[in-house]
């Protein structure tokens, strides 16, 4: 059964709050139009003291919600203890998880919640820890679960050995050493693979964590959904045990935190509204729910001034982008942080919809429109599910865990930056949705067990220094049953430790028809030019002179007549290589010269059955002013999403079929469209068309 689209907001329900309070806030929720009721759990209001436990502030919150008629998803906080125990400083701050006595406290926490909320009728679904991150340090406790995770992954201390620089008679020997501080001289020759295994474990541990949560919820409660809202999406993930992967196969459904001021930064500026959509569209590929259920469980609702990287004040116009940006992506909600605000320490008087005199903002307007349009059209947008994307993108953990170790610094610009893979994988994403090309991502170990949908028609593999034999084996695959894979970079270089993977490099030379000749950074020279000497392509940071076989064509060249861009034909499938850094580069400085080739290749193949037709009318610019096309499917027909950043323009738009083009603000009347005919469609300064197309 597909689900209502909804609009929601977390309630923060602060120390000194009333129940009453509570009730007037819930109230003021439903006047809005907003739906769900996001609620933190917070241990310490619950239990302020050992045994003592209140719940008339949430039970409040769930009576009122009934009342009118909105649903609840609490976010349990057995991770963060209260006050009284003296593990923490604050209350969402992390205990020791891997501390057994720790273990039975948050079962306890978790069995009262779940005992008193699980069947109560407003109660939506759980989130198990809210946006789950965390780095291990090497406690007692960390060390013996990381043995532990040693012995499971290798068996022995000899196969432990064969990867690590310091070597153990035995674990017991390995769990005492590692309990002591090594001093020498810091040298940069430090062992890779000790710094991965504690990544790979950090994740594993992180698994741990939160199937305990899950299993612990659903003994009391089988029934409600359970889900997790993974952050800093752009970030190290891994370093702190989050995996989109890893997490989806642990939930019913995805969902995700998307603070443009704490999450996007990384993105140009003018590009932040696109990063919440590449966050949603991370989500929709990952989640496991046969309906590609997702949320955009966290929105930022109002300004932040100190608790984030940058202050900022969404305006009416930037929020109604950011919430269709996650609508148009496929998201069955958008959950804002906040509704109110905190009222005492980080983040009080920040982040609220409502304004310092607890009214509605302008931004609370937004997602209120935004709201009233989806119940004026409430079967359109329940039966509407994602778009498949066209073009795939390989989201490579290991080249990104690869990249924290090798890498320095976090600047975008700097190309050997720590987070240098997974900007190609925003570069390449951002690229297609410059185009308005819908896309799709997929994880190593997915396309290496799960193969690559039929419907894809392009892979892209964004700089993905480590890739695996089996991976190699689905992708060649794909190209010879007449796909199209581009490859940018030092793909398939090194395997998931750092070392230098010739069997890979093999594999790729002929699958390319090419091989890399040398690596070489220089000022000049890195550009690459067509036959007529016209640039390409910019090039950064390196070039990688191909060594072309007879069987590939010659795409490109750098300017001392080298081959820089290769194809090679498989039978109606294309390998295409491309000497240089595009796609991270086009993270950091975007260009039309990179995004008008990337489209040259691709062709219509791609494009979906609605298009925006790219010309006068507005074409999305280098500084990120433009029109976008998203398009959602619905069994009779799409819903259409144009997003216009800059000043009022016209849309082009081209359809396959013929229908009936309706505007779902109601603001214009229906038009017939035929097959072929261009339609304009103006769309204000800054704004968002939402239109529903019917053939």
């Amino acid at each position: 059964m597909t689900e209502r689209v909804r609009i929601g907001s977390q309630l923060f329900i602060n120390k000194d709050d009333t129940p009453e309070y509570v009730r007037r806030m819930v109230a003021l929720m439903k006047e809005n139009g907003l739906e769900i009721i996001r609620l933190f759990m917070i241990w310490e209001q619950l239990e302020p003291a050992e045994g003592e436990w209140r719940f008339d502030n949430y039970d409040a919150c769930f009576e009122q919600a009934e009342m009118s008629g909105l649903t609840v998803v609490p976010t349990l906080m057995s991770v963060s203890p209260p006050g009284w125990m003296r593990l923490t400083e604050g209350p969402q701050s992390l205990a020791d998880l891997d501390d057994p006595a720790y273990r039975l406290r948050m079962k306890s926490y978790i069995e009262r919640i779940v005992e008193r909320y699980g069947n109560h009728p407003q109660l939506d679904s759980w989130i198990l820890w809210n946006e789950p991150s965390r780095a291990i340090y090497k406690t007692p406790h960390a060390i013996k679960a990381y043995s532990s995770y040693l012995q499971e992954t290798y068996g022995t201390i000899e196969e432990v050995n064969k990867g690590s620089y310091i070597q153990y008679a035995s674990f017991e020997e390995l769990e005492e050493g590692m309990g002591r501080t090594i001093l020498s001289y810091e040298q940069p020759f430090v062992s890779f693979n000790e710094q991965l295994e504690w990544t790979r474990f950090t994740v594993r541990n992180m698994e741990r964590q939160l199937i305990f949560i899950r299993d612990e919820i659903r003994r009391i409660d089988p029934v409600h959904p359970v889900h997790v809202n993974p952050h800093n999406i752009q970030l190290d993930m891994q370093g702190v045990g989050q995996s989109i992967w890893m997490e989806a196969d642990i939930v019913d459904f995805m969902g995700c935190s998307a603070h443009p001021m704490w999450h996007s930064v990384r993105f140009p500026e003018k590009r932040w509204t696109q990063s919440v959509g590449y966050f949603a569209d991370l989500m929709k590929s990952a989640t496991r729910d046969p309906e590609r259920k997702f949320w955009v469980s966290e929105l930022q609702g109002g300004t932040t001034l100190y608790s984030s990287v940058k202050p900022f004040t969404p305006s009416y116009s930037t929020m109604k982008r950011w919430i269709w940006e996650g609508i148009g992506s496929g998201a069955k909600a958008v959950v804002f942080w906040c509704f109110n605000s905190r009222n005492a320490g980080y983040e009080a008087g920040e982040w609220a919809l409502l304004n310092q005199l607890e009214k509605p903002s302008p931004r609370l307007l937004a997602a209120k429109e935004a709201s009233e349009m989806i119940g004026a059209h409430e079967s359109l947008f329940r039966e509407a599910t994602p778009d498949k994307g066209k073009a795939l993108l390989l989201y490579s953990e290991r080249s990104m865990a690869l990249g924290q170790v090798e890498g320095e610094g976090m600047d975008p610009t700097n190309p050997r930056n720590r987070n240098m893979y997974a900007d190609a994988l925003a570069g390449a994403h951002l690229l297609l949705s410059d185009l308005s090309i819908a896309a799709e991502f997929i994880s190593e170990d997915r396309l290496a067990t799960e193969g690559i949908d039929e419907n894809i028609r392009v892979l892209i593999l964004p700089n993905t220094i480590v890739l695996g034999v089996a991976e190699c084996a689905v992708i060649e695959s794909f190209v010879r049953g007449g796909g199209m894979l581009i490859a940018d970079g030092l793909v398939g270089m090194k395997d998931e430790n750092g070392k230098m993977d010739a069997a890979v490099q093999r594999e790729l030379a002929s699958l390319f028809g090419s091989g890399m000749e040398d690596i070489e950074t220089d000022d000049e020279g890195l550009q690459l030019v067509d036959g007529n000497g016209e640039v390409v392509l910019p090039g950064w940071f390196y070039r990688l002179p191909l060594e072309a076989s007879p069987a590939a064509r010659v795409l490109a060249w750098f300017a001392d007549g080298r081959p820089a861009i290769t194809s090679k034909k498989h039978g109606e499938g294309t390998a295409i290589r491309i000497g240089t850094n595009a796609f991270q580069r086009y993270f950091a400085m975007p260009d039309r010269a990179t995004r008008g080739f990337v489209r040259s290749l691709i062709g219509d193949s791609a494009i979906g059955e609605i298009r925006l037709i790219e010309g006068d009318n507005g074409e999305v610019k280098d500084e990120g002013e433009g029109l976008r096309l998203k398009l959602l499917h619905h069994p009779k027909g799409k819903v259409l999403v144009v997003m216009n950043e800059g000043p009022s323009r016209s849309a082009n738009l081209r359809f396959e079929r013929a229908g009936t083009l309706s505007d779902l603000s109601g603001l214009r009347s229906a038009i017939d469209v035929e097959p072929g005919v261009d339609v304009d469609w103006t769309i204000e300064a800054n704004g968002v068309a939402v239109l529903g197309f019917q053939s």
